[in-house]
C-alpha cells in the first residue's frame, strides 16, 4: 500500500481502540513506549487544540516518522479552516488517521483525507442498551429515560456512554440499510454529535437529550 499522510474514519468513538491497534500495524509504530506515536480521544476540537496540534506536529520525531491518531467527537468550523495547510503540506514522515462521526468535515478538509483502508467493526454495536433501545416503541423508551435518570450517581457519564453505544449501533445498522430507513439513520448519527457537545455544558438537560433520541430514533428490531 502506497503510504498517504491524513486518512479519514467516520464512525463511532468505541472504535479508537481497534483503530489504534489497526493503524499501529497498518504502518509499523510499536505500541509500547513510542514517543512518535500520538493517540488522543477529544471532546470538544476547537482553534486552540488546532495550534496545538500544528506546533506538535511541527516538532522533530526520534525516528523521523510520527503518527497521529485523533478520536475527535466534535470540530469547530474554525478549528477546521486553521488545518487545511497542516493537511495540504504536512511535514514528511508524518500521518494522521482521524475518527470523526459521519459527516463531521467541511468539504475543503474532507478533500485532504483518504479513507482509511480498512474496516473497523469489532466494536461497533456492543451496547446492549442502544440495542434494546432502538427496537422499543416510544412509550418503553421513555420508562427506560426515566429509570436511568432516577439514578443519579455519574448520569451525565452514563448519559455519554449511552451515546457512545448509540452511535455505534446506529453505525453497524447502516450498512444494511437503504432507502429513507437509511436516510433517518444517518439523521439521528448527526443528532448524536450535536448533542454529545451539549454534555460539556454546566448543567445540561439530559432528559430534554434522551427524550429527542426517544422521539426520534427510527425502531429496528434488534436481530436486524
Amino acid at each position: 500500500m502506497r503510504e498517504h499522510h491524513a486518512y479519514l474514519c467516520e464512525g463511532s468513538m468505541a472504535l479508537l481502540p481497534a483503530l489504534v491497534a489497526s493503524a499501529c500495524a497498518l504502518f509499523k509504530f510499536s505500541r509500547e513506549h513510542n514517543p512518535d506515536l500520538h493517540v488522543e480521544s477529544i471532546e470538544k476540537f476547537g482553534i486552540d487544540e488546532s495550534r496545538a496540534l500544528i506546533e506538535q506536529a511541527s516538532l522533530r520525531s526520534t525516528s523521523g516518522r510520527t503518527l497521529f491518531i485523533l478520536a475527535i467527537q466534535s470540530i469547530t468550523s474554525e478549528a477546521q479552516q486553521a488545518l487545511l495547510k497542516l493537511f495540504e503540506e504536512p511535514t514528511p514522515g508524518t500521518i494522521f488517521v482521524l475518527l470523526v462521526p459521519h459527516g463531521s468535515l467541511q468539504g475543503t478538509l474532507r478533500s485532504r483525507f483518504i479513507d482509511y483502508p480498512e474496516r473497523l467493526t469489532a466494536l461497533a454495536g456492543q451496547g446492549s442498551d442502544a440495542i434494546d433501545f432502538m427496537s422499543w416503541p416510544y412509550k418503553k423508551r421513555s420508562d427506560w429515560i426515566a429509570a436511568f435518570l432516577k439514578d443519579e450517581e455519574q448520569v451525565r457519564e452514563r448519559t455519554r456512554t449511552f451515546l457512545d453505544e448509540l452511535e455505534a449501533a446506529l453505525y453497524a445498522k447502516l450498512e444494511a440499510l437503504t432507502g429513507a430507513l437509511r436516510q433517518e439513520l444517518l439523521m439521528s448519527l448527526g443528532d448524536v454529535a450535536h448533542f454529545r457537545t451539549y454534555l460539556g455544558d454546566r448543567a445540561p438537560s439530559l432528559k430534554m437529550i434522551l427524550e429527542h433520541f426517544a422521539a426520534t430514533v427510527p425502531t429496528i428490531a434488534a436481530n436486524n
